[in-house]
């Protein structure tokens, strides 16, 4: 089987090491990579430190067959890449004359002057294949891989300008140099509410048990995503490895749990707008503890306006009485932070808007707030329907941000599941 080419992502700049930025650049490079039959061996992020950045650049050197570096070609003091790789190829820079242009062009353009300096990002190193930048000042460059360096890629930090350089000049001049490349393909399935060793209890002895696929299991605050990576020399023998596995792994999970199979970016929000779209149901939603977090993400989806019909947000109890009508002598007898609040939250809402369903959460997200009796992460919800109201009780770990999420894609599955006309709550 062709073997994939090895690639490496460099980040530059100080404020990712110095954590002020999450490396994104890393992230998304390294998907584009995988969708085109690269194997990523590693990701380095390194200061605006001249000899950091060259010992990442040279500790790639025999280990990868691309490395693609980012940021560090801006114009000021701190932006070193250009010089370094210019070095390290033992080769001088070069002006190139329509990148000048492009630099002076853009100042123009805006009716501002411009520093001299600047200028210096027109420079590259010499026999590299230019990036021309239409969505910034700084040029990229793509330096050819020779004397057992790897070949090159150049870009600036920015996302948006890196994005629009990989999308016009990736696969003319990065991927030419590659032909012998395995064809890959991903594919997703999307659980919800398991535990993560669960699901590998159910599929632990697929793992390696197909040539030419790949499983890994990547677990995320009660969503669980088993993805696929297939590859093969043709189309033809990808997809039915591919076809293969999924078959196996159909027969493996349970249809409860399954929110969706297909991209990875698909989420819980999607899935219940979608299926209330095809079944016509209507949703409203009473809200404590998440803020109004789980309208929010159903009000992301196209299409929504099609089935949230209102979102209340009663964070305190006067707001639940007065809103939704919750009764004063309920809330003293058993609290906010009860199976009897998310009761009458979930039934004032359905009755108030004459929505087919109605969710309600109320808990305590922390850190303040926890008592012996009901500690932080406890969040009750409840859903009220024609059939009755069904509520039920979680206690959720982490951090505030961590609890709001945990009951955000608990509630969208409790929704998701009386959609599909499943159990709200898992009976086994």
């Amino acid at each position: 089987m062709v073997k994939s080419p090895r690639a490496f992502v460099i980040s530059t700049g100080t404020e990712i090491t110095q954590g002020l930025y999450a490396d994104t650049n890393a992230m998304h490079l390294s998907r584009i990579l995988r969708d085109h039959g690269f194997e990523v061996v590693g990701h380095a992020a390194a200061p605006d430190d001249a000899g950091r950045i060259r010992d990442a650049i040279r500790g790639t050197f025999g280990v990868a067959d691309l490395v693609i570096v980012t940021g560090g070609l801006g114009p000021t003091e701190d932006d070193l890449n250009r010089e370094i790789v210019a070095r390290l190829w033992e080769v001088p820079l070069v002006r190139v004359h329509r990148a000048e242009e492009m630099i002076r062009e853009r100042f123009r353009s805006r009716g501002v002057s411009m520093p001299e300096r600047n200028l210096g990002q027109a420079d590259i190193p010499e026999g590299a294949k230019t990036l021309l930048n239409f969505w910034g000042t700084a040029p990229g460059f793509a330096m050819p891989g020779t004397g057992g360096r790897p070949m090159l890629l150049a870009m600036p930090g920015v996302p948006a300008e890196w994005r629009a350089m990989m999308d016009r000049y990736f696969r003319r001049v990065v991927l030419p140099m590659f032909p012998n490349r395995p064809v890959s393909r991903i594919h997703t399935i999307h659980l919800s509410l398991v535990p993560e060793s669960t699901v590998n209890g159910w599929i632990r002895d697929l793992f390696d048990s197909m040539e030419g696929v790949r499983l890994g299991i990547l677990a995320s605050r009660g969503i669980i995503r088993v993805r696929i990576a297939a590859s093969g020399d043709t189309d033809a023998v990808r997809d039915r490895r591919m076809e293969a596995m999924r078959g196996c792994l159909r027969d493996r999970l349970p249809t409860e749990f399954v929110l969706a199979e297909g991209p990875e970016s698909t989420t819980p929000e999607d899935v219940v707008i979608e299926t209330c779209l095809e079944r016509r149901l209507t949703i409203a939603t009473a809200e404590s503890c998440t803020g109004g977090g789980i309208a929010r993400r159903l009000t992301n989806v196209s299409g929504s306006s099609g089935v949230l019909l209102e979102g209340f947000v009663t964070y305190g109890n006067g707001a639940k009485t007065r809103t939704l009508g919750v009764d004063g002598e309920l809330l003293e007898r058993h609290g906010a932070v009860s199976g009897e609040c998310a009761a009458a939250m979930a039934t004032g809402a359905r009755e108030r808007t004459g929505a087919n369903v109605a969710l309600s959460v109320t808990g305590i997200a922390g850190p303040g707030g926890g008592s012996k009796e009901k500690p932080v992460g406890t969040v009750w919800f409840a859903i009220a329907s024609e059939e009755g109201v069904q509520t039920i009780l979680r206690a959720f770990p982490g951090s505030r941000s961590d609890v709001r999420e945990w009951s955000e894609n608990q509630a969208l599955d409790m929704l998701r599941r009386y959609a599909r006309g499943l159990p709200t709550v898992p009976t086994g």
